[in-house]
C-alpha cells in the first residue's frame, strides 16, 4: 500500500480515535515525512535497523534528546497503528529492541514572584486592546494555561457561580481550573466592555473568549507577538516565552508548598514526572534562600 495512503489513514485515526490536537498530529506527520525522506521505502519493509540508524544519525547531528524522543514516539505510534490495523501484526519491527532516548528535563526560565507581579501591575490599560492584553496575561499567570488552551477558550468556558474555568487540554481532555475573585472581575469587565465593543465593531458571532482586532479568534502567532511585545516594552531581559507564564504559575505554587499532585491536575499533566521538573526549580529556590537567610551564612 502506498505510504501516502497509510499517512492519511493514520492521520484520520489520530484525529478521530485518539483525539489529538491538529498541531500534535501535524508534528507527527512531519516527523514521519522526515524519516521516509531519509529511507524512501514502503512502510512494511522498514525494520529495526533503519529506525536505529535514523535515530543514531539524529544524535550525531546534535539534535536535542527531547526532539529525538518525540520522533521516536511518532515512529512507534505510526508503526504500531500499521501493525494492528493494516498489516495484521506482520511487521518486523519491535520497539522493545530499539533503545529509548534518555535525557534530562530542561529546567525552564522563570520570573520571580516580585518580577511577574510588577510586570502585570505596570501593564498599560489606556486602550481596549491594552485592557484585553492585560487580562490575557493575568489569566495565563493565574491559571497556568497553555497558549493553545487559552486560544480555545469560549465565552461558555467561564463558570462564574462555581468560580471555575473549563479548559480543553491535550488530547481533548477537559479539566477545571479555579478562578480568583480578582480574575473573575477582570473577565466580567472584559465581557461587558472590551469584548462587546470588538464584537459589535466587527459584526461577529464568534464564541471565542478572546478576540483579535478583527473580532476573530486569536492565532498562536498573533498571541505570541502580543506577549513578546509586552515583555519587550517592560524591559525583561531574560529568555522569556509565552509558556513562561505557565512555568511561573507552577514554580510559585511549588515554592508555596502546594502538593505536586494538585499542581499536576491544575496543569493538565498526564504524568507526575512532567510536573516534577518544577521541584528542581524549587530546590534552587531553597538553596538560595538558605544562602541568604541562614544566620551562619551571614557571618
Amino acid at each position: 500500500m502506498d505510504n501516502r495512503v497509510l499517512f492519511q489513514k493514520y492521520r484520520f485515526n489520530l484525529l478521530s480515535e485518539n483525539g489529538l490536537s491538529q498541531n500534535t498530529v501535524d508534528s507527527y506527520i512531519n516527523d514521519l515525512n522526515l524519516f521516509f525522506s531519509t529511507y524512501p521505502m514502503d512502510a512494511e519493509k522498514i525494520t529495526n535497523k533503519e529506525i536505529i540508524n535514523y535515530l543514531s544519525s539524529l544524535y550525531e547531528l546534535g539534535l536535542a534528546p527531547s526532539s529525538i524522543s518525540r520522533k521516536r514516539s511518532a515512529l512507534q505510534s505510526f508503526f504500531s497503528y500499521l501493525d494492528q490495523n493494516i498489516f495484521n501484526e506482520n511487521l518486523s519491527i519491535d520497539f522493545d529492541k530499539i533503545p529509548s532516548v534518555r535525557y534530562e528535563y530542561h529546567i525552564p526560565e522563570v520570573l520571580s514572584k516580585e518580577e511577574i507581579i510588577d510586570f502585570l501591575d505596570k501593564l498599560p490599560t489606556e486602550t481596549i486592546f491594552e485592557i484585553r492584553n492585560k487580562i490575557i496575561l493575568e489569566l495565563l499567570y493565574s491559571t497556568g494555561l497553555r497558549i493553545s488552551e487559552l486560544i480555545d477558550l469560549s465565552i461558555h468556558s467561564i463558570h462564574k457561580q462555581d468560580k471555575l474555568l473549563l479548559v480543553c487540554g491535550k488530547g481533548n481532555k477537559q479539566r477545571y481550573v479555579p478562578l480568583s475573585d480578582y480574575i473573575l472581575d477582570l473577565l466580567q469587565m472584559y465581557l461587558n466592555t472590551v469584548r462587546l465593543e470588538l464584537k459589535v465593531a466587527n459584526k461577529t458571532n464568534q464564541d471565542a473568549l478572546f478576540l483579535n482586532k478583527f473580532g476573530k479568534k486569536f492565532s498562536r502567532m498573533g498571541l505570541w507577538k502580543m506577549i513578546h511585545k509586552a515583555l519587550l516594552e517592560y524591559g525583561i531581559s531574560k529568555m522569556i516565552t509565552p509558556h513562561t507564564f505557565r512555568h511561573c504559575f507552577a514554580t510559585h505554587l511549588v515554592e508555596a508548598g502546594v502538593n505536586l499532585r494538585i499542581i499536576q491536575e491544575l496543569l493538565g499533566h498526564t504524568s507526575i514526572s512532567t510536573t516534577q521538573i518544577y521541584t528542581n526549580i524549587d530546590i534552587r529556590y531553597l538553596i538560595e534562600n538558605h544562602r541568604i537567610n541562614h544566620p551562619k551564612n551571614r557571618i
